[in-house]
């Protein structure tokens, strides 16, 4: 894959130690590879600086209750907006 990856990620496969390397069952070369996959399967993610793509979700009640009343981002445009992914269980 002739990808060119990142200055960082060039830095990360140089700085990694063989200790890590063996442990993780990697070479540098296998390193860079998984790291070309990655460059380019991300070709078309958004990128810093890109607008959020739309979406909708539904909003909830104040006790955290399913109200079906449907909402978009893009209905909050101008206004700030925090984006939080992840789980909270």
């Amino acid at each position: 894959m002739d990808v060119e990856l990142p200055q960082e990620m060039e830095d990360r496969i140089a700085s990694i130690s063989d200790e890590e390397l063996e442990f993780r069952g990697w070479t540098r070369e296998s390193m860079r590879e998984g790291y070309s996959k990655r460059v380019a399967e991300d070709v078309n993610s958004p990128q810093v600086g890109d607008a959020a793509p739309d979406f909708q979700l539904e909003r909830l009640g104040p006790a955290g209750e399913r109200t079906g009343e449907q909402m978009s981002l893009s209905s909050l445009r101008g206004k700030p907006v925090g984006l939080i992914f992840g789980s909270y269980t």
